[in-house]
């Protein structure tokens, strides 16, 4: 039986896809392309200043999500370093294979939409670029409802600092605290199509 805060989750996650399916695709495109520049020239340049070989992953938009394109074509033309997450199997966290010249990508066999690629290097990355459903003040991310992205993060933290940023429409903000468990995890930052919002405004 799903408790009360599994039962609100589920609830926000059909508003909030509600919300996002009222964007259209030139909508989608133009956001996307304002969240990205947005990324690229105010919060980028911050965090190389402070590692410069650092390992990013991005992940590919199943369509609806933010699209992702404009960072990944800086990311290549800049020689900067970054992966795909991989599902490897349920209930656990994320593998990323770094990204490659010509790299092939398959549908993952669980979800279709997500397209995953097929070999490569396996990396441990520094800076997670991950989607949402929606966010709150606190930086409390709602995802689709898999978890893969909260287990990851757990994971990579166990093991190294990692930063952690969301790319997001504004109309998935919340104006509310969202339902939180102690599996969940806060983001870093959410990138926005104007703004960035920081869980520490003075860091990176």
């Amino acid at each position: 039986m799903p408790n009360e805060v599994d039962s609100a989750k589920h609830n926000l996650r059909t508003l909030y896809k509600q919300k996002r399916s009222q964007l259209s695709s030139q909508q989608i495109q133009e956001k996307s392309q304002q969240i990205n520049q947005n990324f690229l020239y105010n919060l980028l340049p911050n965090i190389l200043e402070k590692n410069s070989n650092a390992i990013f992953s991005l992940y590919i938009s199943d369509g609806r999500e933010v699209l992702t394109n404009l960072i990944a074509t800086h990311f290549i033309n800049n020689k900067i370093n970054f992966s795909y997450p991989k599902i490897i199997r349920q209930h656990h966290h994320l593998e990323f294979i770094l990204s490659e010249p010509n790299q092939a990508f398959l549908a993952n066999k669980i979800y279709p939409k997500i397209l995953e690629p097929t070999i490569g290097k396996k990396v441990f990355p520094d800076i997670l670029i991950l989607p949402l459903l929606a966010f709150d003040s606190n930086l409390t991310r709602l995802g689709m409802g898999g978890g893969f992205f909260d287990r990851t993060i757990h994971f990579l933290k166990s093991n190294k600092k990692i930063i952690t940023i969301g790319l997001a429409y504004d109309c998935q903000s919340s104006a509310s605290i969202l339902p939180y468990t102690k599996t969940d995890s806060a983001l870093d930052f959410i990138v926005l199509e104007t703004s960035i919002i920081s869980a520490k405004p003075a860091s990176v």
